[in-house]
């Protein structure tokens, strides 16, 4: 349960991960944006994580 709950918090930051480094790939000037929408997504799995409070689930 609680790899899979970590998983989807955050698939959504290593899809923007993947996005920026594909766009940097190709030199394009985007890939900022989503190198900073991969840190927020990644700021708000961590919040997510904490709100369902994920560290009761490993017992």
């Amino acid at each position: 349960m609680l790899p899979t709950l970590i998983l989807c918090t955050t698939l959504p930051s290593m899809f923007a991960v993947g996005c920026a480094a594909l766009l940097a790939l190709k030199d394009r000037k985007q890939w900022v944006w989503f190198a900073g929408l991969a840190v927020l997504a990644g700021i708000a799995g961590l919040v997510t994580l904490g709100i369902l409070h994920a560290w009761n689930y490993g017992r």
